[in-house]
């Protein structure tokens, strides 16, 4: 394969030595126990940077931040982070080198209530093409937990690792799996990046079909798998960023983010990886791999993945929930003989505790050591294998929004179902409820309200109060 160390040069453009070049990272925050003394919290800070900057503090800090009943965060403390046993471990690639950073630590709420976990550092990138100022910004993560010692809470996460490098004008594939251990109602999209207090400056949005995305493959995450889709239109550096809400019946109890800094190039002697199902799985009626199996059921994933350019080496990972619990599925791989193709089978059979009705998600990664490429497929644990079973309801975005007095939802059902649309206050006071039933098929909903000015959440849940699927609401008087 293609070193293109000239070339990355090229493009990664030589920066002040005093920067550290932050590519990106994520806080994540999971309850450990309560005591008199609070909440005890596990906190880990994953940072990743690129060498050409100067190297990171093995000590950091992150600021804790209290919601008061007026809205407004109140600082609570300063701690102290350090960086984990595994220390700086260089990843993913050895073009030019990208070091992870994992930093983790206990750390203690001292009362219930909504908190707000902040890290800020400087400095990000020079090379970051749709910034403004890069190199003046500060890279800023922040999450969110509801610290409540009756209900314990953890922060949503990303199961997969971020990928570095892609190609230009090819269509390609990356999905960081959103996932809550608690299986809190999860909602996930794309965002601004953060600096400091607020927003970075003149950030330009990757789906820009002018300048960043072709339209075979406009910039995009999706709202149902989290795989993220991308044909770039240039090469050069790029920054996206990711949040996860979580809900649970219906109230906001987290959030977090993930930035990342894409590397595309224009490498037209280096194919990317491919991966095709022995056996296709089945799909549901909005066209996803999707497969239902029982309880005690086995059930066998096999791939192949493979590369065109002959003497490359491939290998195959998989990440998801079914790998990260207790009975959990086995992944394995072989080299086929074939070039460089390789076989992949993912092995699971679930128990009855692994019934319900949200699907797993299971991704497959291809990677010569450069690109990569990902293959999702869900996985629903059921107590019926009958796919006429799967309900998806899939919901587009609220418009207008912000909204005055009404706004409008378009969803689409696989099968007629009654829900319920409930419109909760940031504070996760419910202030109305309708029960709507509709019949299979596209739907526009049309929903008017008298309220404040202010930020609101609208929830679709379904007859018995199981949540579906969440929408922030901005209303404007």
């Amino acid at each position: 394969m293609k070193k293109l160390i000239a070339f990355m040069i090229g493009i990664m453009i030589v920066t002040s030595s005093y920067a550290t070049h932050l590519m990106g990272g994520q806080i994540s925050a999971t309850y450990l126990s309560s005591d008199t003394t609070g909440s005890h919290y596990f906190l880990e800070l994953d940072v990743y940077r690129d060498t050409l900057g100067i190297p990171m503090s093995i000590h950091q800090y992150v600021e804790i931040f209290k919601l008061d009943t007026a809205g407004t965060y109140n600082f609570v403390s300063l701690d102290s982070i350090t960086l984990g046993a595994s220390g700086a471990v260089t990843s993913m690639s050895s073009v030019y080198g990208v070091e992870i950073y994992h930093f983790a630590d206990s750390i203690i709420f001292p009362s219930n209530g909504y908190y707000m976990i902040k890290w800020s550092h400087c400095c990000r990138n020079e090379a970051i093409i749709n910034m403004a100022n890069p190199l003046s910004e500060n890279m800023t993560f922040l999450t969110y937990v509801n610290v409540d010692s009756a209900n314990p809470n953890s922060s949503p996460t990303y199961l997969a690792p971020p990928v570095i490098y892609l190609p230009a004008n090819t269509v390609w594939q990356y999905n960081p799996i959103p996932f809550d251990i608690d299986g809190d109602s999860l909602v996930w999209g794309l965002s601004t990046p953060l600096s400091g207090g607020g927003i970075v400056s003149g950030y330009e949005e990757l789906s820009d079909t002018i300048l960043y995305s072709n339209a075979n493959g406009v910039f995009a995450m999706d709202t149902i798998t989290g795989q993220i889709t991308w044909s770039p239109k240039m090469v050069g550096n790029f920054v996206a960023s990711f949040v996860i809400e979580e809900y649970r019946n219906g109230m906001l109890v987290g959030a977090m983010s993930r930035d990342m800094q894409f590397v595309v190039v224009s490498d037209s002697t280096n194919a990317v990886p491919s991966i095709t199902y022995m056996q296709a799985p089945p799909t549901n009626n909005l066209g996803y791999p999707y497969v239902e199996i029982m309880p005690g059921q086995n059930y066998n994933i096999t791939v192949l993945a493979s590369d065109a350019d002959v003497s490359d080496v491939v290998t195959m990972k998989v990440y998801g929930e079914p790998l990260e619990i207790a009975n959990p599925a086995i992944f394995t791989s072989i080299y086929t003989g074939n070039g460089n193709e390789i076989e992949g089978t993912l092995s699971w059979t679930p128990n009855i505790n692994q019934v319900r009705s949200q699907p797993y998600t299971v991704v497959f990664r291809a990677s010569d050591n450069f690109f990569y490429f990902d293959e999702t497929v869900q996985i629903e644990v059921s107590l019926t294998t009958s796919l006429d079973e799967v309900s998806i309801l899939k919901a587009d975005e609220i418009y207008p929004n912000p909204a005055n007095n009404s706004f409008t939802l378009p969803v689409t059902l696989e099968e007629g179902q009654a829900i319920t649309l409930d419109i909760y206050s940031i504070l996760g006071v419910k202030i109305s409820s309708e029960v709507i039933d509709l019949s299979t098929g596209n739907h526009i909903i049309v929903k008017n309200f008298d309220l404040d000015t202010g930020h609101y959440f609208v929830n679709i849940a379904d007859i018995h109060g199981l949540s579906i699927c969440t929408k922030k609401l901005v209303v404007v008087k």
